[in-house]
């Protein structure tokens, strides 16, 4: 219980806007130091109502574009660093293409894809307390390839090059809705931060749902996938594995999980067969 006041203390004395730009190997240390833990399972069989609060933060958004502005780079961070890398192998930096951020939070990914792709046609999706201060950073500084959709039936008016699930696709309670919409209109398909397990078991053949404790007052709920099923609606789709990575962004403790198997923080992607 003493770690867990200390946590609670440590975020109420220090403001959240201050906690987002701490280096990220400082807020790895915290967590690590005082949850051994990240996730606890539960026996809930859909993801409460608001399984992730967040609100979007005007400064916030403007302070990282200065930042941009002074270093010509994103400060911020990613759950797959190497995004950008994977992109420039797959697309030349003259082509044209259009880029859909599914859960996109930070305006500077944004302009670290303008300063490598151009010609590049950018769509953020997430929910709408974190969309409404993008409308008023596009409107104010004149970003003409950026667009933000705020309602999800609208993400099939385009079709899309790439598709970012950034650490995501697990808050979603509808995702094989999600999954099977977005594949109608995309050809690639990439997941980052994402936890996949392996299991024979019925009980586990689709997904579990858990509780994460490691940011602490807040409260998440989100699903691990079942590997092998996750896989299928994708496949399903016509879309094929191109290739699977452990994310080395954070070290999960999944010792606690013991009833499942091959459990890996994961990034990776599909692509439309030919």
């Amino acid at each position: 219980m003493i770690n867990l006041h200390l946590r609670y203390s440590l975020r109420e004395k220090i403001p959240k806007s201050i906690r987002r730009i701490l280096p990220k190997i400082i807020r790895r240390r915290i967590n690590r130091k005082f949850f051994k833990y990240y996730f606890l399972n539960t026996n809930l069989k859909n993801l409460p109502e608001t399984s992730y609060p967040e609100k979007g933060d005007l400064n916030y958004q403007k302070n990282l574009i200065k930042q941009f502005d002074q270093s010509q780079k994103q400060t911020s961070s990613m759950t797959c660093p190497h995004l950008m890398e994977l992109l420039l192998m797959k697309f030349n930096s003259e082509t044209s293409f259009s880029f859909l951020d599914i859960g996109g939070e930070k305006i500077d990914f944004y302009l670290d894809l303008k300063k490598n792709f151009k010609n590049i046609k950018y769509f953020l999706f997430n929910q709408k307390s974190m969309t409404e201060p993008f409308h008023k950073i596009k409107l104010e500084f004149n970003f003409e390839d950026f667009n933000v959709i705020d309602n999800f039936n609208e993400i099939s008016n385009e079709r899309y090059d790439f598709v970012n699930f950034g650490s995501c696709i697990q808050y979603f309670n509808n995702y094989e809705t999600v999954l099977k919409e977005v594949s109608k209109n995309s050809k690639n398909i990439f997941f980052s931060a994402t936890h996949l397990y392996d299991s024979s078991d019925n009980e586990f053949k689709k997904d579990v749902i858990v509780k994460q404790v490691n940011v602490l007052p807040q409260v998440n709920y989100l699903y691990f996938f079942n590997r092998n099923n996750f896989f299928k609606i994708l496949t399903e789709e016509q879309f094929e594995l191109v290739f699977e990575n452990k994310n080395l962004t954070d070290k999960v403790n999944y010792d606690n999980f013991n009833i499942l198997q091959n459990i890996q923080y994961s990034d990776f992607l599909f692509s439309k067969k030919d």
